[in-house]
C-alpha cells in the first residue's frame, strides 16, 4: 500500500507562531499541509497572506466560524483529509512546541506500518519544561495503560500520525483536549497498535507562552473523560479467557463470603485494583443469590468448625466459624468457576472463529437441508425456505448487522432506519438465492439460468473465441460471479476456465475442483499455486479469474469509495501487467427467478493504480443499480483486512 499523507496543523490563536510552523511544514515535508484554524481571532490564513504573496499549491486552509475545541478540529480535518483521499494525517501543534524537522522520522515510521498509531515521544528533558507538563505525561500514560494494557511513551502527545481508515466511521464525545486521549484509547481498543518516536519539543519561557488550556475547565473534561473510559475498560470483555475466567472466580470467591450488601462493592473495588471485567465478577457473586444462600452457610459453617475444632452453638463460635468456612469453600468454588468459565470461553472462542469469514461454508446442516429440498421438490421450493433464513440471519447475527448497516450507511446515508432494515432482509434474501442457484447450477452440465448479455460482454465472448492470448477477469462480491464464470466457461473456446481462491486450503471441493478434466471452471487455491504457476497459464492462453475487493495479501491499495476510504486488491491487476493480458471486469447480478445479466469492462491500458481506478468506478457504477446484490460480511470501511 502506498500511503497518502497530509500534515495538519490545528491552530487558535497562536499569531505570533503559526506561520514559522506552516513554513517549516512546507519546508521539511513534501506532502500537502492542511491548517485547521479553529476560529482564530484572525484568520491564519490572512497572515500568511501578509508575508507570502503566493501561497504553495500544496497548502490549503480550513476554518471554524467560531471556536470548537482542538478535538472538534481535528475531527474536522480528518473528515476533509479523508475527501480528498488521504489515507493518514499528521498533527503537529501550531504553538511552535512541535519540531517540523521530525516530520521525516514520522513518516517513516507510518511508512514502516501503515496500519499503526504514531505517537511522537517528546524529551522532556529541555529547558523550560513545566514540572505539570512532566507530572501531566507520567500520570497519563498511568490511566493509558491502565485503560488498555499497552504501554505509551507520551500519551499527552499531540504530534501523531494517524490512520484515518479506522477514524472514518466513528464517532467521538470529547471535542477538546480531552479528545486526543479519547481517540488514543478507542484506536488501542479496536487493535490499532502504537509506535512511538522520539521527537524534540520546545518549551518558550513562562512569559511568552502562549496556552489554551483551560486548568479548571480542561481538567474536568480529561477527568470525565478519563472516568468514563476506566469504567468502560472494566466492562470491556477480555480477550483472555484467563483472564475473563479469574474475574469470574474472583466474583466466586466474594460471593461466597459473609458481607451481604456489600459484595457490589467489594468486586468494584477489586475489578478496578486488579483490572479485570467488572461484569464476570458480578456475575460470579450471584453464586449468593437467595436460594443457594442456606447452601453456602450451612457449608461454611460446616467446614469452619471442622477446622477450628469447635463446637458452634455460642453465635461468636458460629460467626468464626462461618468466616474461616467461607474463606475455604470460596476458594473452592472460585477453582471450580474458574475452570467452567474456561472451558466454556475457550469453547465461544473456538465458536467465535468458526464464525469469522474465512470463505469456508459453517452450517453443513443447513446447507444439506436446502441441497435435499432443492432436488427433490425443486428451486421455487428451495427459495420459500430462504425467506424465514434470511429473517433469522437479519435478526440475530450481529456481525451480518454491523457489515450492512456500514454498507448502507456508506451507500445510501440519506436512508431511514426502518428502509434500510428492508434493504437488509432483502439483500440477505437475494444472497441466500445467488448461494442456491450456484448450487444448483453445479448439479447440471448445461446451464440452467437465462443470461442476458451487456453488449460489453459479448465482446468479451468475441475475445474469448477469437484470442490466443491469456485473459485476466477481475469479478466482486456482487452478485453471482461463479455463476458468470461458469457462464463463460460453456462458450466452445476450448480455454478453461480457472477461479482463484487465496488462502483457504480445501474449501473447494465440489465435483468442479475433483474432476479437472471434466469440469467447466477449476477452482484453486493461491497457497497451492504459485504466481509463477498462474503465469504459465495465462502463457497457454487460459483465463484465470480474480477477486479485487478483498484483500488478502499484501499487493492491496487504499482508494476512496463511495466518498470513505477502502482497501483493494491489485494482484491481479498486477500479474495481468507482467504477463501483458487482457483484463476484464466481470459480473453477473440476479434480475429474476432463473435471470442473470452478465456485463464486463475492459479498462484502458495503464498503470496498475489507474487500472484499480477504473475498477473501483466501475464497481461504484453496478452498485448503484444493484445495492442489494453486495456480499461481503465484514464491516468493509473500518476493519482492517485480516493479515495485512
Amino acid at each position: 500500500m502506498i500511503p497518502r499523507f497530509v500534515v495538519c496543523i490545528p491552530v487558535f490563536n497562536n499569531p505570533t507562531t503559526i506561520v514559522a510552523v506552516i513554513e517549516g511544514c512546507l519546508r521539511e515535508s513534501p506532502h500537502d499541509v492542511m491548517v485547521m484554524d479553529d476560529g482564530s481571532e484572525v484568520s491564519v490564513e490572512s497572515l500568511y497572506r501578509k508575508k507570502h504573496a503566493q501561497v504553495d499549491a500544496r497548502l490549503s486552509f480550513v476554518r471554524h466560524a467560531k471556536n470548537l475545541g482542538k478535538g472538534a478540529a481535528l475531527q474536522t480535518a480528518f473528515r476533509e483529509a479523508v475527501r480528498l483521499g488521504f489515507t493518514h494525517l499528521v498533527a503537529i501543534d501550531g504553538d511552535g512546541q512541535h519540531d517540523p524537522a521530525d516530520l521525516v522520522k514520522m513518516i517513516t515510521a507510518a511508512e514502516l506500518d501503515p496500519w499503526g498509531l504514531i505517537v511522537g515521544d517528546r524529551d522532556m528533558h529541555t529547558e523550560n519544561v513545566p514540572g505539570s507538563s512532566t507530572f501531566g505525561k507520567k500520570f497519563s500514560n498511568f490511566w493509558v495503560r491502565y485503560q488498555t494494557n499497552v504501554g505509551v511513551a507520551d500519551s499527552q502527545s499531540g504530534y501523531r500520525v494517524y490512520p484515518l481508515f479506522f477514524l472514518q466511521n466513528m464517532k467521538f464525545f470529547c471535542k477538546r483536549y480531552d479528545f486526543e486521549i479519547e481517540v488514543l484509547i478507542r484506536l488501542i481498543w479496536k487493535g490499532v497498535v502504537v509506535h512511538n518516536v522520539k521527537v524534540s519539543v520546545k518549551y518558550f519561557p513562562k512569559e511568552m507562552r502562549v496556552s489554551h488550556f483551560k486548568k479548571w475547565r480542561d481538567n474536568f473534561h480529561i477527568t470525565v473523560a478519563n472516568t468514563f473510559l476506566t469504567v468502560v475498560a472494566m466492562l470491556r470483555e477480555q480477550t483472555s479467557p484467563g483472564r475473563s475466567s479469574f474475574a469470574f472466580a474472583i466474583g466466586v470467591f466474594v460471593g461466597t463470603t459473609p458481607i451481604y450488601g456489600l459484595h457490589t462493592a467489594a468486586i468494584a473495588a477489586l475489578a478496578f485494583l486488579l483490572r479485570l471485567n467488572f461484569v464476570y465478577m458480578f456475575i460470579g457473586t450471584q453464586i449468593s443469590i437467595p436460594p443457594l444462600v442456606p447452601f453456602l452457610v450451612w457449608g461454611s459453617e460446616a467446614i469452619g468448625s471442622a477446622v477450628l475444632r469447635q463446637d458452634t452453638h455460642s453465635a461468636a463460635a458460629f460467626g468464626s466459624a462461618w468466616i474461616v468456612g467461607s474463606l475455604i469453600l470460596g476458594t473452592i468454588l472460585g477453582i471450580v468457576g474458574f475452570v467452567l468459565m474456561y472451558m466454556i470461553k475457550k469453547q465461544q472462542g473456538r465458536k467465535t472463529n468458526s464464525r469469522a469469514w474465512t470463505g469456508k461454508n459453517q452450517n453443513r446442516a443447513g446447507i444439506v437441508f436446502v441441497r435435499t429440498i432443492m432436488k427433490t421438490f425443486g428451486l421455487k421450493f428451495a427459495y420459500f425456505f430462504l425467506y424465514f433464513i434470511a429473517l433469522y440471519y437479519v435478526l440475530f447475527s450481529l456481525r451480518t448487522r454491523r457489515s450492512f448497516t456500514e454498507y448502507w450507511k456508506t451507500v445510501r446515508p440519506q436512508m431511514g432506519f426502518t428502509h434500510r432494515q428492508l434493504k437488509m432482509y432483502q439483500q440477505v434474501l437475494i444472497f441466500a438465492k445467488t448461494l442456491v442457484d450456484r448450487g444448483y447450477q453445479r448439479t447440471h452440465q448445461g446451464l440452467v439460468y437465462e443470461y442476458d448479455l451487456d453488449p460489453s460482454a459479448e465482446d468479451f465472448v468475441k475475445q474469448l473465441r477469437t484470442s490466443d492470448k491469456g485473459i485476466v477477469t477481475i469479478a466482486s462480491h456482487v452478485g453471482g460471479w461463479e455463476l458468470a464464470m461458469t457462464f463463460f466457461a460453456k462458450v466452445p473456446t476450448g480455454k478453461k476456465m480457472l477461479a482463484v481462491m487465496r488462502g483457504i486450503p480445501g474449501q473447494f471441493g465440489h465435483d468442479s475442483s475433483k474432476d479437472r478434466s471434466k469440469s467447466d471452471v477449476i477452482y484453486f487455491n493461491l497457497a497451492d499455486n504459485t504466481i509463477l504457476k498462474l503465469k504459465d497459464r495465462l502463457a497457454q492462453g487460459q483465463v484465470i479469474g480474480m477477486m479485487g475487493d478483498r484483500p488478502v495479501a499484501r499487493s492491496n491499495e487504499m482508494r476512496l469509495f463511495f466518498g470513505k476510504l477502502a482497501v483493494f486488491d491489485t494482484t491481479a491487476i498486477r500479474i495481468a501487467l507482467a504477463c501483458k493480458c487482457q483484463i476484464y471486469f466481470v459480473f453477473a447480478c440476479k434480475t429474476g427467478q432463473t435471470n442473470y445479466r452478465v456485463f464486463t469492462f475492459a479498462p484502458p491500458t495503464g498503470t496498475a493504480e489507474q487500472i484499480l481506478g477504473h475498477y473501483i468506478q466501475y464497481l461504484e457504477r453496478v452498485i448503484d443499480e444493484y445495492p442489494e446484490q453486495w456480499f461481503n460480511f465484514f464491516p468493509f470501511w473500518s476493519e482492517a483486512p485480516r493479515g495485512l
